[in-house]
């Protein structure tokens, strides 16, 4: 989430729009989507090559019993949609920065069905950074001297046993790159809420970002909590990424990225969080709590994320509320051409 929030407590597929050639137009929901034709039958009912799942903004930490809740109903969910799904993609703001908000997250896991788990941090998992030094309770009126980003990257980095807060995962031959911030306010009061990237995080996803070049036919998965201003709706409220224009021209370059964030909570069924750029821009809304267009927390408890279905020739993103288990329809496909 983009601000310093306190949450409060609120009380199938049926069709697909093709994304095609960058040209988007409005449909109904609000959404702005692609050329508006249906998929054929055909072309519905296939298989996939494999599945995975997208959720951000879960926000679980050791006394919030609504959090832990929320996310083992949306567990539940995607697995019974999809119990062959190959990846669970957790996209930032897993808890609230402390050992004992990832020990509850990491248990939470072990006790629900779900694909191999990968993570990016998000700005509230540099949080410990506003707990008292005792570690009771949080004040955001100042700092914790006794915590640093370092310390919050090298917590993110042991419980979830990475070297570095950024990685590559391949799964069945397609690229996925998971990013995330290294810093936060106590390095540069300016960076306030964003996602800072050092130069070699950036270095490191241009490498990849060529290799992956050498399929021209598949598309590349980029996680990152937050959004690059410009994209999704929301995301111009703020930053969002402090190296927005460098990571801007990265992602530019290559037209097959799918960049997934978080960060903004904004309803997915009634704003635009699936943008076609010269990349794929989609968002995962929030587990814990959905907020509308008016940058509040909706006023019914919602709870959102994504569920992709990647072809051979297209990648269809489903968009799904745990709550009321529903598919918010249309779901939304991007095609490739396959050399």
């Amino acid at each position: 989430m983009r601000t310093l929030i306190r949450f409060v407590t609120i009380g199938l597929l049926v069709g697909t729009v093709l994304l095609a050639g960058g040209q988007v137009q409005s449909r109904g929901n609000g959404q702005e989507l692609g050329q508006g034709q249906k998929m054929n039958d055909e072309a519905q009912t296939a298989a996939p090559l494999f599945s995975f799942s997208v959720l951000s903004d879960l926000h679980v930490t050791s006394t919030d019993k609504v959090s832990q809740l929320l996310l083992k109903q949306a567990l539940m969910d995607h697995h019974e949609l999809r119990p062959d799904s190959k990846l669970l993609v957790l996209n930032g703001d897993l808890t609230n920065g402390s050992e004992a908000d990832y020990r509850s997250l990491l248990a939470l896991l072990s006790r629900q069905p779900h694909a191999p788990a990968h993570a990016t941090m998000g700005n509230h998992d540099f949080y410990g950074v506003w707990h008292t030094p005792d570690g009771d309770k949080m004040d955001y009126t100042k700092l914790n001297p006794s915590w640093s980003s370092a310390r919050a990257v090298a917590l993110f980095d042991r419980m979830w046993g990475y070297d570095k807060p950024y990685h590559e995962l391949v799964v069945d031959g397609y690229r996925f790159l998971f990013l995330s911030g290294e810093a936060y306010r106590d390095v540069d009061a300016s960076i306030n809420e964003d996602a800072y990237l050092s130069a070699a995080q950036l270095s490191w996803l241009r490498e990849r970002l060529a290799a992956a070049a050498a399929e021209p036919g598949k598309p590349v998965f980029v996680f990152l909590h937050q959004p690059l201003p410009g994209t999704v709706d929301g995301s111009d409220l703020e930053l969002g990424v402090v190296q927005h224009q460098e990571l801007r021209a990265l992602l530019d370059a290559h037209p097959n990225v799918i960049l997934f964030s978080g960060h903004t909570h904004w309803n997915i069924e009634t704003t635009n969080q699936v943008k076609q750029l010269k990349f794929l821009a989609a968002s995962s809304a929030s587990i814990r709590q959905v907020w509308s267009a008016k940058n509040e927390p909706e006023t019914r408890a919602l709870s959102q994320s994504l569920i992709v279905d990647v072809y051979p020739d297209r990648v269809v993103i489903l968009r799904r509320e745990h709550t009321e288990k529903r598919w918010i329809e249309p779901s939304i496909a991007k095609g490739y051409d396959v050399k």
